[in-house]
């Protein structure tokens, strides 16, 4: 079935073919009052007698068909239709960020929101040709920027988002699901939906949602922002810090639902990972993940494109022009004319009609060559490519087909592509298409360095300079081309910038060595110093005890001296009374333990000073571990309290966490 892409050129053909034939009836009338000025009414069948009206009606009529030709071609007709295979580098990735007032969570630092954003930079700047998207949503959720490859656009609008830009409170993860699937509705082989949270789903029924998201194609990658131990949600109300609380006035600890996270990814076959400390969660999923996708699958995907058939209404216009142009207005034998030719007979003037009909053939064909630059005109880039990549395959050697499938490239943002066919079309002996090819592949050549920009900054630097030799190769050719000069100082000026920053950076990396090769030789000097004093403070240990060793030896001799005079004594002294001997008995006792009593004070204050060294060791120890001593924690403690002498400690993470199972307004 035949179908017409632009009607509208219909309507415009019937009033202009319209106006045209007023315009031959008027100049008929005209023709014939200006006869009858010239002549008499009797006279004229005698003048105009080799004037044929029926062969000029004929005239007129195949003019007005050729016309309707024309605009029948204008009109794009269309008959069947061919599948090509749609060249396409990179896939759409879009990221939905978790905006809700638990995600200022401080358990991951410096909070849950910025540990994601700056996650999401890292992961981009990997990036080459993939379209990225960011979807922010809270108790709903907007798509801030679209599927683009323009990444400082994104990390702008990335950099935007915060806690405040939905004001819808809450996390409905459903509901961000449900726009993703929205933004991701096109013919791409990949969908990927990238989900930053926590997990605390709020409203909403996410897994039928990720269930439903599966069935349309899209593959959800979900990354958990958080710890499950959880953390206070910090609160900000006219210049006062504070904590969210729920309806009870109980403080609210946000954890990281891992659980649900895990069935949301599972049920559209993707992956669940933790985010970490320093984003590697993110850099797991493009490994084990986006980065094994075949090449092939994101490079090719059919495309159905009709056939258009422009080219039959032309070429009937051009014949019956033709026509209309050996058909004779005078009475003769032959009705046709055949010009530059005087004398011969019918077949002669046939043969030369043939000819001429055959030399203008031709021309109905090469309309076909303007296909790709119809495409290129419409915006339609990967048409466009395409056709020129059919034509190189029939005439390689083109320089011109090489230049116009570069540009085609070029706008597709297949860069290396372009780049290789402007070297191509540098083949040829046309001055003008050099200088035009040497202009647009260090424009080709200067993209594609900014591609490998923040992966491979000295492959860029490389690239970046054949980009000045080629700006410099088309003004060798066409100096007075400005936009060339301003491309080649632009891209020395930044080939100058990237150089310096890798020299910065080399001299950081050099001065960070250094730095930890000094601290490791410091703290290896400080461990000596330890060790050394530990081992003067045990010797000492030892030297007490030993000296109080010696003095408790001292004092039983002498107990065991006096012992051994006393029972002298008595056995001297026999002859005395019982009573005297046991009252000397008696204080003999009692000596002993006053002087026992006395030595036990000097013992202790031994003893005092043995924890006290202890304690100053164990000070010192703690000072080069960088932890506080007895004493700055006392302080510590005493600067915690408050006019009244009580403590004002913030309240903990674990607090709270049993009777929390009220029904309340979640808008956290």
């Amino acid at each position: 079935m035949i179908t017409f892409a632009e009607p509208l050129w219909f309507i415009v053909g019937a009033i202009f073919i319209g106006l045209l034939i007023f315009f031959y009836k008027d100049m008929q009338r005209r023709r014939h009052r200006e006869l009858e000025r010239f002549a008499s009414s009797h006279l004229l069948d005698n003048l105009c007698a080799n004037v044929s009206a029926r062969r000029r009606t004929v005239k007129k009529v195949l003019i007005l068909l050729a016309i309707a030709c024309c605009f029948t071609a204008l009109a794009r007709p269309q008959y069947g239709f061919k599948w090509i295979e749609v060249k396409r580098k990179g896939i759409d990735i879009l990221f939905a960020v978790d905006s809700s007032k638990s995600m200022l969570a401080e358990d991951v630092r410096p909070n849950r929101l910025q540990r994601a954003k700056f996650a999401i930079l890292d992961f981009v700047g990997q990036l080459e040709g993939d379209r990225v998207g960011i979807l922010p949503f809270a108790g709903s959720a907007f798509l801030m920027c679209p599927m683009t490859i323009d990444y400082s656009a994104f990390e702008d609008s990335l950099g935007a988002i915060d806690t405040t830009i939905i004001p819808r409170g809450g996390t409905d993860l459903a509901t961000a699901i449900r726009e993703a699937e929205s933004v991701l509705l096109n013919d791409a082989n990949h969908k990927i939906l990238v989900l930053l949270t926590d997990g605390e789903n709020l409203e909403g029924d996410a897994i039928e949602a990720a269930k439903a998201a599966a069935e349309k194609g899209m593959t959800i990658y979900t990354v958990g922002v958080g710890t499950s131990e959880g953390e206070l949600i910090p609160l900000n109300r006219n210049g006062k810090t504070g904590f969210v609380k729920d309806a009870s006035g109980k403080f609210i600890t946000s954890q990281l639902d891992e659980n649900m996270l895990t069935r949301i990814a599972e049920a559209t076959g993707g992956l669940y990972v933790p985010l970490g400390s320093r984003g590697e969660g993110l850099e797991t999923i493009y490994q084990e993940k986006l980065s094994l996708i075949p090449k092939e699958e994101l490079a090719e995907k059919r495309h159905k494109v009709p056939l258009e058939r422009f080219v039959w209404p032309l070429g009937a216009a051009i014949a019956v022009l033709m026509m209309e142009f050996l058909v004779s207005g005078r009475k003769s034998r032959s009705s046709l004319r055949i010009p530059f030719i005087k004398t011969g007979g019918r077949r002669k003037q046939k043969t030369a009609a043939l000819l001429l009909f055959f030399a203008l053939l031709p021309g109905t064909f090469e309309a076909e060559a303007s296909k790709g630059e119809d495409a290129y005109r419409e915006g339609n880039f990967i048409t466009a490519a395409e056709f020129y990549n059919e034509q190189l395959q029939k005439s390689p050697a083109d320089a011109r087909l090489h230049f116009n499938y570069g540009t085609a490239a070029y706008k597709n943002n297949l860069y290396e592509d372009a780049a290789k066919s402007f070297s191509e079309a540098l083949k040829t002996d046309d001055l003008g298409l050099q200088a035009e090819a040497y202009y647009n592949r260090g424009n080709a050549l200067f993209q594609r360095g900014n591609e490998t920009l923040q992966t491979d900054p000295k492959h860029t630097m490389d690239i970046w300079q054949q980009a000045i030799d080629s700006f410099d190769g088309a003004l060798q050719l066409d100096s007075v081309n400005d936009d060339a000069r301003y491309n080649l100082e632009l891209v020395k000026k930044k080939l100058e910038e990237l150089q310096k920053q890798q020299e910065n950076q080399e001299e950081q990396q050099d001065q960070e060595q250094e730095e930890e090769e000094e601290e490791e030789e410091e703290e290896e000097e400080n461990k000596d110093q330890d060790k050394e004093q530990k081992g003067d403070q045990s010797q000492k240990g030892e030297g007490q005890e030993s000296s109080g060793q010696d003095q408790e030896q001292e004092e039983k001799k002498e107990g065991g001296q006096g012992r051994q005079k006393d029972q002298q004594t008595q056995q001297e002294e026999g002859d005395k009374e019982t009573q005297p001997e046991e009252s000397s008995a008696a204080d003999q006792e009692d000596s002993q333990t006053e002087e026992q009593d006395a030595a036990q004070p000097e013992a202790g204050s031994s003893e005092e000073e043995q924890e006290e060294q202890q304690a100053r060791a164990r000070d010192q120890e703690r000072r080069m571990e960088g932890k506080m001593t007895r004493e700055e924690a006392r302080q510590l403690l005493n600067s915690l309290k408050d006019e009244e002498g009580e403590l004002n400690f913030v309240p903990s993470a674990a607090a709270d966490k049993a009777g929390n199972n009220e029904e309340v307004r979640k808008d956290w």
